[in-house]
């Protein structure tokens, strides 16, 4: 069951969103909001998966470091 979100995490959500850089957001959103597949991804940033993968794994540390802080 997911929990709803307070605006505060809402707002912290977005503020983590707005001050990740273009491809990782960009890729970050199309995977898990428009629920495409690295490879989509890929063709569609004319990049290569490990890229795709890369990018995604950035946009992740990102969010928990801006929403979580410092990871130990």
């Amino acid at each position: 069951m997911t929990r709803k979100r307070t605006e505060a995490e809402r707002q912290r959500y977005r503020a983590a969103l707005d001050s990740m850089a273009t491809l990782p957001r960009i890729v970050f959103l199309l995977h898990s909001l428009d629920a495409l597949s690295y490879e989509e991804i890929a063709l569609r940033i004319g990049d290569d998966i490990p890229a795709v993968e890369r990018h995604f794994a950035t946009a992740l540390k990102h969010l928990v470091r801006e929403i979580d802080g410092p990871l130990p």
